[in-house]
């Protein structure tokens, strides 16, 4: 039993070796923060400025790491239980909502992640939350906290500057209170729109993919359950839920009491998508976790259509359907996604690693993993016979050129290298 918890439930999540950004994140917030604020080029601050308190108090192991974005998870979900309260009064929906945005299965797999996400979807919410009650110093100071943890939380703002636009009347623009919040909430960004200006010829080259047909047709979908393409062959399943999705939102926005709210949640979800999604057909931009709130905001209008349904027997049926699915989904698919098992790699290589021994990794793609699990990463280096520039997107900032190493050490000494796929070898060179 435990064993198909451990591999099988979102439990994995919690528990399976670190990937390479998360990798990344331990060792970042290992650095002095006067580091993290002047040498993390594009990534924003607040994050890691987090992590950096939270590691020294309760250590840098799996567990301990991703219990951050945990808690930024759990906070999100008490915003959401304390909002559906206010949304649905004592209809079942009240508690109906916050069940569904837990379970989520994009929102549940990086709540366990050492990156930004679990407290992006706190900075989101509450954005949401301050836009839609009108509770403007809440809306700044979540919009402004999540730019500076995640740049992409951008676009939120943005979907309610849209949604302004579209409900109101111009004439009230200057003396509107969501206007002035927003226009402060742009200032406070201003000096990050500075760093990306300067930082902005290293976006010539990334690891993001283009967009094609295949994801505008699925992307509803792939969103609602965080699938990137692996397994490859859920692609159709998506583009039949993003249908599904795009009529519950028609249903959502039909009562007329409750459409321009909605219609808000609406703007949060095609908003973002339409800017990245289309931009990306020139210059790719898009990785579906970076708008996660696109989830977040699909989680409330799938409350919302399930409201609008006049018959009682048909608003059940179609919440079961939902959570069902969600908790299938959820026992099904950690198995398909879980990330290479670098820990049980690393514990061979410890145990046979000798004194003069040293640790290679084969590609940048598997550096930081090999810095964070070896027992001495002073021995860690990054074989680069080629002398090739290190990657920016992978965290160059990380990087000192002693890292790099060109040959092999000489015989008797061993270099154990490391690949992507959690293999490795056991080499060295010959000497003349």
């Amino acid at each position: 039993m435990w064993n198909f918890l451990l591999s099988h439930t979102p439990i994995l999540y919690f528990t399976q070796s670190l990937w390479r950004d998360e990798a990344f994140s331990v060792l970042a917030a290992q650095r002095p923060l006067s580091f993290i604020f002047t040498k993390l080029g594009l990534e924003p601050p607040l994050y890691y400025m987090l992590l950096h308190g939270w590691t020294k108090l309760f250590g840098t192991s799996e567990v301990a790491a991703r219990s951050l974005s945990l808690v930024g998870f759990t906070a999100a979900t008490i915003v959401v239980i304390y909002w559906a309260e206010k949304l649905f009064k004592k209809h079942w929906l009240s508690w109906y909502l916050p069940v569904l945005f837990f379970f989520n299965p994009m929102l549940l797999y990086y709540a366990f992640e050492v990156r930004t996400y679990g407290w992006t979807m706190f900075f989101s919410v509450a954005s949401m939350y301050g836009y839609v009650e009108k509770k403007w110093p809440i809306m700044i100071a979540a919009n402004v906290l999540g730019f500076y943890n995640h740049s992409y939380l951008i676009f939120v703002p943005i979907a309610q500057g849209v949604h302004w636009l579209v409900t109101n009347k111009l004439r009230t623009l200057f003396r509107d209170p969501f206007i002035r919040s927003l226009a402060a909430t742009f200032l406070f960004m201003v000096p990050w729109f500075i760093r990306i200006a300067q930082e902005s010829s290293r976006l010539k080259t990334n690891w993001y993919y283009p967009a094609d047909f295949n994801l505008v047709k699925s992307v509803l979908g792939n969103m609602f359950v965080g699938y990137e393409g692996t397994p490859w062959y859920l692609w159709p399943f998506t583009s039949y839920l993003s249908l599904i999705l795009v009529f519950l939102f028609y249903l959502a926005l039909k009562p007329q009491k409750t459409r321009l709210r909605n219609l808000f949640f609406l703007a949060v979800v095609f908003v973002p998508l339409v800017l990245v999604v289309g931009v990306s057909f020139f210059k790719p931009l898009y990785v579906n976790r970076y708008l996660i709130y696109v989830a977040i905001a699909e989680v409330f209008l799938l409350a919302f259509a399930i409201q609008a349904i006049k018959s009682p027997v048909v608003q059940k049926l179609l919440a079961f359907s939902f959570f069902l699915f969600t908790v299938s989904f959820n026992l099904w698919y950690p198995a398909q996604h879980s990330k290479v098992n670098i820990r049980q790699t690393f514990q061979e290589v410890n145990m046979l690693l000798g004194d003069q021994d040293s640790i290679f990794a084969a590609s940048p793609l598997v550096l930081f993993e090999s810095l964070y699990y070896a027992k001495d990463p002073n021995r860690v280096y990054l074989y680069n016979p080629m002398d090739l520039p290190f990657p920016h997107y992978v965290g160059d900032a990380l990087v000192h050129p002693s890292l790099m190493r060109r040959e092999f050490p000489s015989y008797p000494n061993r270099a154990f290298v490391i690949h992507e796929d959690g293999s490795f070898d056991i080499t060295y060179a010959t000497p003349n």
